[in-house]
């Protein structure tokens, strides 16, 4: 036997380390708080591998726990396979409501993978039960917020996040659950910010409407700025928005908002596409008499079909004292731009160049881009829940770029294009090629083979394949108001139709657009505004629309946008979660200076277009 005083120095440091090292169970709880907080942050694969470890290290309702856990990561890294094999071997406490809820949460996940919102809203309509952990709850509110973003409601899916906000203890999460209250407010127009504030303050939803509709009201005025974010603090001491954010708003300078004296404008006025460049010259001017930014600023029109060299025009106006140039309209001349390289003053081309073109820093790019717009049908229909995609396009490289523009992005997100058709735009007659699309042709084809084999008349009705989700139509009015009814003929009345703004003429005829009941699209706030919360310029430019700009409406939005926009570029370019609410859509720039648009999404009801979201 050892003498004491000998063993005294072994057990002082073993005690040592006892207190130094934390304890099996503290290092599987540090562990699991970290798992967490990688899932809250959006590291899903990370979370799965973290907390299936954790799981088979732990043992009876904690070791269930967790695996449901586990479950939920797996199915937000897209992984659905592996999460419901995870909930089909485990064999659940019923008389542990933690286990109750988190099975909730799982399939709520799953079902939010497989894009089913109203799903996911059904799975989480119970409250949750008292006491559970807080990474849990702030996990319900943030599945319910993204099924409400799935679903268009941007007011529903703010006031998700900010109840999602009372659980999260990271400085990090809150920042960006901040951030995605803000950009979810943003997307909503002015006007309805303004109409359903319905709570009073000090509520924490309305404070963050009033602030985000204070940004976009003095968005180009930071002296009247300052002084609405001040007056918002004391009426909201208490809010929890970061002050980094407030600071943002506070910061705003006057030079950051440029203003030209002299603006310069580079528009086909003659030749092929002197129509065009006339709308957008008007709806220009139509912004500048109505809401001029300065009172002597002077804007110059130069017709960019008078010289053959687009460099040659441009010099010339920066050379008669242009400050910013708006223009030109032609892809060929905006190439001729870009590659020129360093550009003398801002401008602000009328189209978009290929992505692989090196933009020059003083070159901005917006128009009305079809491909554009093909995207984000892509985007909406996914959101929709989705996945098999018929597309139907006119022959001829306007319907070729709009169904490849659409079929990239389908693809990117995940979707598939399961069949695809061309048809002749000058004819009246689609017969052919929306039966090919539905494969009618095949079925009628089967059914008189098997009448020739039986050599015998047969009941026939002709069948349509049943493995598409939506069509996406791309055409113009007239083609679009005898394709619908066409596809209801070949029984495929009951599928979904996603076109992009082109199928509307822009003015109302209830009559003649009947035919289109049930078709939907995206447009802009300038042609839908009287169905919509949007409160642009039209009654004020009422007046001043010309000709060209009533026939075609959407150039002449785009000239008032890219006058009106002027300001806001520097903002926006600073600030990439800064929108500007244009008559186009709402508006926002990315890191290649191409301004995109954000449109509203209608369906034809009655022959008129109807918004699927209340709140903008």
């Amino acid at each position: 036997m050892m003498p004491r005083f000998t063993l005294l120095p072994l057990i002082l440091a073993l005690l040592l380390a006892a207190c130094a090292a934390p304890t099996g169970r503290q290092a599987q709880t540090a562990d699991l708080q970290a798992m967490e907080t990688a899932l809250a942050a959006g590291r899903y694969p990370e979370a799965a591998v973290g907390l299936w470890r954790l799981g088979h290290l732990a043992e009876g309702d904690a070791a269930r726990r967790i695996m449901l856990r586990t479950a939920e990561a797996y199915a937000r890294a897209g992984n659905l396979h592996q999460a419901r094999t995870i909930l089909k071997g485990l064999r659940l406490n019923e008389a542990d409501p933690a286990q109750g809820f988190l099975l909730r949460l799982s399939r709520a996940t799953i079902a939010l993978g497989e894009r089913h919102p109203e799903a996911v809203l059904r799975l989480l309509e119970t409250p949750p039960p008292a006491n559970m952990d807080p990474f849990w709850l702030a996990d319900y509110h943030d599945l319910r917020a993204d099924a409400y973003t799935m679903l268009g409601n941007r007011l529903e899916t703010a006031r998700e996040l900010v109840r999602r906000e009372a659980w999260l203890r990271d400085p990090e999460l809150i920042a960006a659950n901040q951030q995605d209250i803000w950009q979810a407010l943003s997307m909503m127009s002015e006007r309805a910010l303004q109409q359903l504030r319905t709570e009073p303050p000090p509520d924490v939803l309305s404070g963050w409407m009033e602030l985000v509709q204070i940004s976009k009201a003095f968005q180009l005025q930071p002296a009247r700025l300052h002084q609405a974010v001040l007056e918002w603090k004391q009426r909201y001491p208490g809010h929890p928005a970061r002050p980094a954010l407030l600071e943002d708003l506070l910061s705003r300078k006057a030079e950051d908002i440029v203003i030209p004296e002299r603006i310069a404008l580079l528009l086909p006025l003659s030749g092929r596409f002197a129509r065009a460049g006339e709308a957008v010259r008007d709806g220009i001017l139509a912004a500048y008499y109505t809401r001029r930014a300065r009172p002597e600023q002077v804007i110059r029109i130069y017709d960019t079909e008078s010289s053959p060299d687009i460099l040659d025009l441009y010099r010339r106006a920066v050379a008669e004292g242009a400050g910013f140039v708006i223009g030109p309209l032609d892809k060929r001349r905006i190439q001729r731009l870009a590659n020129y390289g360093e550009l003398s003053v801002p401008t602000l081309a009328l189209n978009y160049i290929p992505d692989e073109t090196e933009i020059p820093p003083r070159l901005f790019q917006f128009g009305l881009s079809p491909e554009e717009e093909a995207r984000q049908v892509a985007e909406r229909t996914w959101l929709d829940g989705y996945v098999n995609a018929a597309v139907l396009v006119p022959a001829g490289p306007w319907g070729e770029r709009v169904a490849r523009a659409f079929e990239a992005r389908w693809t990117e997100v995940g979707g598939v294009v399961v069949e695809q058709q061309t048809y002749n735009a000058a004819r009246n007659d689609y017969s052919g090629p929306i039966r090919r699309l539905l494969n009618i042709d095949e079925s009628q084809r089967r059914y008189r083979a098997l009448s020739h084999l039986l050599n015998q008349p047969l009941k026939y009705t002709p069948r349509r394949r049943q493995d598409i989700d939506f069509i996406f139509l791309a055409a113009y009015p007239r083609q679009a108001r005898q394709i619908r009814p066409q596809l209801k003929f070949y029984h495929a009345s009951d599928v979904p139709v996603y076109a992009t703004s082109h199928v509307f003429t822009g003015n109302l005829n209830p009559e003649r657009d009947r035919d289109m009941d049930g078709l939907r699209f995206g447009d802009m706030p300038w042609v839908l505004g009287t169905g919509t919360r949007h409160r642009g310029l039209r009654p004020e430019v009422e007046p001043y629309i010309s000709k060209a700009g009533n026939r075609l409406q959407r150039l002449y939005a785009l000239g008032i946008d890219s006058y009106r926009i002027i300001g806001a570029l520097t903002t926006l370019k600073q600030y990439p979660w800064q929108r500007f609410d244009g008559e186009t859509g709402s508006l926002s720039l990315d890191e290649r200076q191409r301004i995109h648009r954000q449109l509203i999404w209608v369906r034809f009801r009655s022959g008129r277009p109807m918004p699927l979201d209340e709140s903008l």
